[in-house]
Order: C-alpha cells, then structure tokens, then sequence
C-alpha cells in the first residue's frame, strides 16, 4: 500500500470499519511508515479530543497565540501541553462575563 491509500483508510481504521485483510495492510504500513504513523497518532489525537469536547462552547475571537498553540497541541506529541490546557489557559485571558 502507497503513503496516499493509507491517507484515505486512517479514518476508516479509526473507527473500526476495515475489513481483517485491509486492517492488516494498513497497520502493516504504519508499523513501518513514520510519515503515516504519526499521520494517524495525530488524527487519533484530534478525534479523541474532538469527541471529548464536542459540547464546549467556543467564543469568536481568539488570540492567534491561542490558536497556535491549540493547534500545535493537537498535532506535535513532544509539545508539553495538551489541547485542553491551551483552551483552559486562554480562558483566563478573558474578560469575566457579564
């Protein structure tokens, strides 16, 4: 299997949809690709926090920082902060409500 066909099954393996013979394929790859292997650590990473937080409400305008960091919790494993202590750090940069 190329670096492309795996592209498209990673979601696929993610959610257990793959037939036995093309699971062993794919992860067959991935136990030999570095490229594809953190291709699919970095989507596992993003669903998982994606499902763990899909009820947080998110407010316009965060500061492109944030952002940037956010997005390189999601995607960098050697980053030393998570997702949701990005999100819960930039909460403190917001004025109270009211």
């Amino acid at each position: 299997m190329t670096c492309d066909q795996i592209d498209e099954l990673l979601s696929d393996l993610l959610d257990d949809e793959l037939a036995d013979g093309v699971r062993a394929g794919v992860e067959a790859h991935l136990a030999s690709c570095a490229r594809c292997e953190g291709g699919y650590r970095a989507l596992r990473r993003t669903v998982r926090f994606v499902r763990a937080h899909a009820n947080t409400q998110f407010t316009a305008g965060t500061a492109g920082d944030d952002y940037r960091n956010f997005t390189r919790a999601i995607v960098d494993d050697e980053y030393d902060r998570t997702p949701i202590q990005v999100l819960v750090e930039s909460l403190g940069d917001l004025p109270p409500p009211g």
